[in-house]
């Protein structure tokens, strides 16, 4: 899970600002119903929710797999939260980290290797 800013972010709870980093998400189980979040940034920093009831989430109803839905859930609600957070981030754009696809490149066959005429 992870974040792409385009733009600058200002960490709400140290105040430092980074230019267009990826935010890393990492969910864990909290407690019952609840879930902590760490959101990291660009491998320099770091934002932490605590007690994020799953009943508070906005979920896609298009999404059929649960887990997928929780997913897409609470990166709905990082993002929403760390764009109100400031004016440095509500002028920058949050959005959902796709990677890249990767580039699957054919082997090309192999020339069979034909021996030489000797030299005379």
């Amino acid at each position: 899970m992870a974040v792409q800013v385009t733009g600058f972010f200002q960490n709400p709870q140290t105040g430092l600002i980074y230019e267009s980093p990826l935010l890393t998400l990492v969910p864990h189980l909290q407690y019952a119903g609840q879930i902590a979040m760490d959101v990291f940034i660009a491998n320099n920093g770091a934002v932490g929710y605590q007690s994020i009831d799953k009943a508070t989430l906005t979920y896609d109803p298009a999404i059929t797999d649960a887990y997928t839905q929780l997913i897409d859930a609470l990166d709905t609600y990082v993002i929403d939260n760390l764009k109100d957070a400031n004016a440095i981030n509500s002028a920058s754009t949050f959005e959902k980290y796709v990677p890249p696809t990767p580039v699957i490149v054919e082997p090309t066959p192999e020339q069979p290797i034909t021996p030489e005429e000797p030299v005379v």
